[in-house]
């Protein structure tokens, strides 16, 4: 028996070396286990709430600065952006016509021993007048047409060739702004005049002469008898079932124009009437009338006013 203990003795103290091994090696693994676990890095809650947020969008790429653009440079350039200069094709006789803009530019060209005319709209009042060189210019102010409706006017003349100032002219209906140009020679700016085609429509929108367009007669016919069709033949004429009105193209007042004659078969008198802006007033109603112009070889318009068709009859 003492034998066999003595024998187990080696066995017994190799077990327990092999057992103190296996826990060293486990409390190692262990101890490296939590060695690793503490040099992760914990979450922040700081960046968790940044991963719920939606993505932000790139910064916009610089963008070129803008040319500056000198005072002077941009001032020419409006200026000749908003210059008018005469056009063969808006002459009626020596007339200028310009379509009236605001903030227009409106060049007239003077000539030394010549007068230029600045012609407005009938009835239009000059409030004020100033011209930048008053030296070497003179402007003057004067009137045409009829007392009861008389059109202002400029006179324009310049003392000698090769200056320019410009000219300011304030209406109670608007405001001009001329560039007056002296040249040499004899070439000039006879007359310079505008039309005003949208406010003109505005203002006839509603009504006539103080009369509502659903009062008015328009069944006239306007034909030419005789010669070609000249740049005064009427655009419309109507009544009011008292006075009979004949509106012409809006530079009539730039040309000359012809007179009124009343028909009656073959007899033709002259008719009394009255000139408002564009039109003709005639204080009564006719049947047929006639605008004649011309000496041997006349240039006739006929007017001749429509009878009213009877209801229920034929169309």
């Amino acid at each position: 028996m003492r034998r066999d203990l003595l024998t187990a003795l080696p066995a017994l103290a190799l077990l327990s070396a092999c057992a103190t091994t296996n826990l060293e090696g486990s409390h190692i693994a262990l101890n490296t286990a939590q060695a690793t676990l503490d040099h992760i890095p914990a979450p922040s809650v700081a960046n968790a709430a940044d991963d719920l947020l939606p993505p932000q969008a790139e910064p916009p790429a610089p963008q070129r600065a803008r040319r500056a653009v000198a005072p002077i440079s941009a001032l020419t350039s409006a200026n000749a952006e908003a210059r008018r200069r005469p056009d063969p094709d808006a002459f009626v006789d020596a007339t200028q016509m310009f379509d009236y803009a605001p903030g227009a530019l409106y060049e007239v060209y003077a000539a030394p021993g010549y007068l230029s005319t600045i012609l407005l709209e009938p009835g239009e009042a000059i409030v004020t007048v100033a011209a930048g060189d008053t030296t070497r210019w003179m402007v003057e102010e004067t009137t045409s047409g009829d007392l009861a409706d008389p059109r202002p006017m400029l006179l324009v003349k310049p003392t000698r060739a090769g200056i320019r100032t410009n000219i300011v002219l304030a209406t109670d209906r608007r405001t001009y702004l001329i560039e007056a140009i002296a040249v040499q020679g004899s070439a000039y700016s006879a007359q310079t005049a505008w039309r005003y085609p949208g406010e003109a429509a505005q203002r006839s929108a509603q009504s006539i002469g103080g009369v509502a367009l659903e009062e008015l007669n328009f069944r006239y016919r306007i034909e030419t008898v005789r010669g070609r069709a000249p740049h005064w033949r009427p655009v419309r004429v109507f009544d009011d079932g008292r006075r009979t009105y004949v509106e012409f193209p809006l530079d009539i007042a730039t040309s000359e124009a012809p007179p009124l004659f009343l028909r009656d078969g073959a007899d033709v008198a002259l008719v009394n009437y009255r000139v408002t802006g564009n039109r003709y007033v005639i204080d009564r109603l006719f049947d047929v009338a006639e605008l004649r112009l011309g000496g041997q070889r006349q240039t006739i318009v006929r007017i001749s006013r429509e009878r009213p068709r009877a209801r229920g009859g034929p169309r």
